[in-house]
């Protein structure tokens, strides 16, 4: 039951836009390797397409990153640049320390009041002369909302 009331409370502020933007800790921050700041993506409506995005951080610089994500009963788009997956929006590489975001359109299926989750898959080069090509998979959380009957 507290699990479910948490749940609540955290979609009731990502719908009235209150949430605050993660900022990493120290702790977080220290660690190699990059990551989301939180797993939590934008609350949006049921049956529309809405641009979210993704904030980044890394213990380690990484280059060459490139953002596919997945999701059940969601469809995912990318920005017109890019077509098949999403990169940081200051350019393909992320420094240690820095904040960059990854934006994509997605377009949730399927009854409202749900929670959908993504695979989001970061892929990227270690950097400099003998770079090395790595994959990691982060499991996000989307909230979809009712519809606004209004836009309808």
């Amino acid at each position: 039951m507290k699990r479910r009331i948490v749940a609540t409370g955290v979609a009731a502020l990502a719908a009235t836009g209150l949430t605050a933007m993660a900022t990493p800790t120290a702790a977080v921050a220290s660690r190699p390797g990059p990551r989301p700041v939180t797993t939590w993506v934008d609350a949006v409506p049921a049956g529309q397409t809405s641009w979210v995005s993704v904030n980044w951080t890394t213990g380690r610089k990484i280059c060459d990153a490139k953002v596919t994500v997945e999701g059940g009963d969601v469809r995912i788009g990318y920005p017109e640049n890019t077509g098949t997956y999403t990169s940081f929006w200051q350019s393909d590489r992320l420094r240690p320390k820095r904040l960059d975001y990854t934006a994509f359109t997605v377009h949730p299926e399927g009854p409202a009041d749900r929670y959908r989750q993504l695979h989001a898959t970061l892929r990227y080069t270690t950097c400099g002369r003998h770079a090395v090509e790595k994959a990691q998979t982060y499991r996000l959380t989307l909230v979809v909302l009712p519809a606004d009957p209004a836009e309808k």
